[in-house]
């Protein structure tokens, strides 16, 4: 969990965006739960999950850095949660169980929405990931069937965000939280599926910068047009009185 205003001024453009327009979705795509600071490090995430409970997360994917938590501080970090966490390719590495579900469908302004999770590849302690972009291939069409809408949310890295962009059909947009910074929205040529990267866990750094897409769809439910921009978490962004000061509580403890 980043430093007080990290959070506080999230809370504020969180709480805008939903005033213009009700039909949000607010997606992280991961290594966000126990970082390199207090006191999401101590409390091994812990904290990270309330505050985004309270800021109504949807959904968020697994990366590395979550699963390095170990198994059984992660079943109660995904107990806690009042939103999905996904990875549709993180399994227990002794039972080959999956750790997260691996989708979860919303409804967003009449629309079915299904948000995939996805992890990057290689085995951490207790777990193995399976191969990220064959993992696409296979589960992105079942969530279609179920959903208007697929958005892969992704801590693959930069080079499979933009294979699955590029191979797997029926995939409105890839929202990225792996490696591999992305200026700026990308569009495949092929699918054009949208590629989308607003920030990378690092120490020292996470939650620093928010990214805010809007995507316009036809009655077909084909993208045609989108904005997004990467907006700055800085003293321009107003603290969320409220935040703030449940922020303060927890690093006070």
């Amino acid at each position: 969990m980043p430093a007080v205003g990290g959070v506080a001024r999230r809370a504020t453009l969180i709480g805008n965006e939903r005033r213009q327009n009700p039909h949000v979705l607010v997606l992280d795509a991961g290594d966000s739960l126990a970082g390199d600071q207090d006191p999401a490090l101590r409390t091994a995430g812990a904290t990270s999950i309330a505050a985004m409970n309270r800021l109504g997360y949807d959904a968020m994917t697994l990366g590395q850095r979550d699963l390095a938590l170990g198994s059984a501080a992660l079943k109660r970090r995904i107990a806690d949660a009042k939103f999905a966490i996904l990875s549709a390719n993180a399994v227990y590495a002794a039972t080959g169980q999956l750790v997260a579900q691996p989708y979860v469908v919303r409804e967003v302004g009449g629309l079915r929405v299904a948000v995939v999770g996805l992890t990057e590849a290689g085995d951490v302690r207790e777990f193995a990931v399976r191969d990220p972009l064959a993992t696409a291939q296979k589960i992105a069409p079942e969530a279609a069937r179920q959903a208007d809408v697929v958005i892969v949310l992704s801590h693959a890295g930069a080079h499979v965000d933009q294979q699955i962009a590029d191979s797997v059909p029926g995939i409105a947009a890839v929202v990225s939280g792996g490696p591999g910074a992305l200026a700026d929205a990308w569009r495949s040529a092929k699918t054009g599926a949208l590629r989308l990267h607003a920030d990378q866990a690092s120490p020292g750094h996470a939650g620093r910068l928010i990214g805010i897409g809007r995507l316009t769809l036809t009655p077909q439910r084909k993208l045609t047009d989108y904005t997004w921009r990467v907006q700055p978490l800085d003293p321009t962004v107003p603290d969320d009185p409220a935040m703030a000061s449940w922020v303060k509580q927890q690093l006070a403890r």
